[in-house]
């Protein structure tokens, strides 16, 4: 018995080496890290349109599975009713360094945003 199961751990740590694998990392700029957003200073600020008019607030953040899109969930106020729903917009979209201190979407309204489709999460 003591043999068998001397060769099933051999094998079990042979196995974990080899699937054991390394990982290579670019060395990175940390001062320009350092300089960019952090997702909760973004989701302090309102979201306006060119014109100030406030639209809404980053409510969260969603990562595609292939990590090649950043999706902001904006949670948008409704001035015609009560409370607000959720959008998702790429994150491209916002234009983050705005002299007006909101963080700026582009062409956008509350009309044209109300005619997005609601976000809902995945559970």
């Amino acid at each position: 018995m003591l043999p068998a199961v001397l060769v099933t751990a051999a094998l079990l740590l042979s196995a974990d080496r080899a699937t054991a694998q390394e990982v290579d990392l670019a060395p990175l700029d940390v001062k320009e890290v350092a300089r960019g957003y952090r997702d909760e200073a973004l989701k302090l600020k309102p979201i306006a349109n060119e014109k100030s008019q406030v639209l809404g607030k980053i409510s969260d953040f969603i990562f595609s599975k292939d990590g090649s899109n950043i999706f902001v969930v904006l949670a948008v106020d409704d001035f015609s009713g009560p409370g607000s729903h959720l959008i998702a917009i790429p994150f491209r979209s916002i234009k983050l360094d705005d002299s007006s201190g909101y963080l700026v979407l582009p062409g956008a309204s509350a009309a044209t945003l109300d005619k997005l489709p609601v976000f809902a999460y995945n559970r």
